[in-house]
């Protein structure tokens, strides 16, 4: 007896897929969601009962966000990434990187106050007035510098006036 044998070979498939997302975001691969770098595999069977292997390496590049704090006085301003503030608040710069990633940068500028005392005296000639640890006897304008705890001006003015005895 003779039997013969017709024996087809049908061929199995491997589909390589490589892909990549920044931090934070969803990749979508054959229904499922992906956010961890990694290496996936999926199957299918052919039509004829051979497996089809779908295979996919993830990458997740980083994003990067940096905080900064940072304060100046009244008056004075703050260049950040090309740009001058003068006025408190929070400011962000934002930049993408090489792989096509958020990046990140946020300024909290504080405006601390500087103050200014104008004070006006008079005094009768022959008599002193004491101000500030000094003692004056003449008509003038006199100026005390102080800083705040911040670093900010202080400044007091005397307008001191002498009238004339009679």
């Amino acid at each position: 007896s003779i039997y013969t044998l017709n024996l087809s070979i049908s061929p199995t498939y491997v589909t390589l897929s490589e892909d990549e997302v920044c931090n934070g975001e969803t990749y979508i691969w054959r229904g499922n969601s992906y956010t961890v770098a990694g290496t996936y595999h999926d199957s299918l069977l052919t039509q004829s009962g051979c497996d089809s292997v779908f295979v996919l390496n993830l990458r997740v590049n980083p994003t990067y966000a940096f905080n900064e704090n940072q304060s100046i006085c009244s008056g004075q301003s703050y260049t950040w990434h090309g740009n001058t503030y003068t006025a408190g608040g929070t400011y962000t710069a934002t930049y993408t990187t090489g792989n096509g990633c958020d990046s990140i940068y946020t300024l909290n500028l504080t405006v601390n106050p500087t103050y200014a005392f104008n004070e006006n005296h008079e005094i009768c000639q022959g008599s002193s007035y004491a101000w500030h640890g000094n003692t004056y006897t003449t008509t003038g304008t006199y100026t005390k510098h102080y800083t705040t705890i911040h670093g900010c001006d202080s400044i007091y003015t005397l307008n001191l006036t002498v009238r004339p005895a009679y």
